[in-house]
């Protein structure tokens, strides 16, 4: 199956969880860092979410699913022991507007969920169509290695100067951007040689760490 790859905001949207095991645990938290408010129903849950739900991260209720639970939510997660309630979830879900994700049948979801490595605002999503979890998990591990808290710092220095260079014209404005991604930057960061990536970052584009306010 062919996926349509796109980045959703999520932030202050009624996103339900149904479930309460290690996957609905990992979906839960991949969904509180896109801000989502986010509702879980299930009889029990993971140490993690149950400290979720006393700290009023997540708001739980402790029992199992009702039709009336989708109603109003943007985005359903399926993520019971029960594959047949899952599809029934989702089947719902799906009639009321939502977008659906059964964990344990890709086939059956509008959306599965890629393996994620973020650096900040930079967001690195792999996904194998729903074939092999375990393969995007391997190729995020090593990515990992090459891509360190340099390019969080890249990232922010990029969206520093599109804020500052607004004015340019079109193409000076890219091939400014283009110079800086292609720079040396990353790999002085990555060796903390603070004041030479700041020295080429002048050079290029005229801007200290400071006047960006990095």
């Amino acid at each position: 199956m062919k996926y349509y790859p796109i980045n959703l905001d999520l932030k202050g949207k009624k996103c339900l969880v149904v479930g309460g095991g290690r996957v609905a645990e990992r979906r839960v938290i991949s969904l509180l860092e896109c801000e989502a408010d986010v509702i879980v129903i299930s009889p029990r849950l993971t140490p993690k979410l149950e400290r979720l739900s006393v700290n009023k991260k997540i708001a739980y209720k402790s029992r199992s699913y009702k039709p009336g639970d989708l109603k109003g939510s943007y985005l359903v997660i399926a993520s019971t022991d029960n594959q047949k309630l899952n599809r029934h979830i989702g089947e719902r879900a799906r009639k009321l507007g939502a977008l659906v994700n059964i964990v344990s049948e890709p086939k059956l979801s509008d959306f599965t969920v890629p393996s994620v490595l973020r650096r900040g605002n930079l967001l690195l999503a792999i996904s194998t169509s729903g074939t092999s979890p375990a393969l995007s998990k391997r190729l995020r591990s090593n990515l990992e290695t090459i891509l360190g808290k340099e390019y969080e710092i890249l990232t922010n220095i990029m969206g520093a100067i599109r804020t500052k260079c607004r004015s340019l014209p079109g193409n000076k404005r890219r091939r400014l951007y283009a110079k800086v991604a292609m720079s040396e930057i990353p790999e002085l960061l990555r060796e903390k040689r603070y004041k030479k990536a700041e020295k080429v970052l002048m050079n290029i584009a005229g801007f200290s760490f400071n006047e960006l306010k990095l």
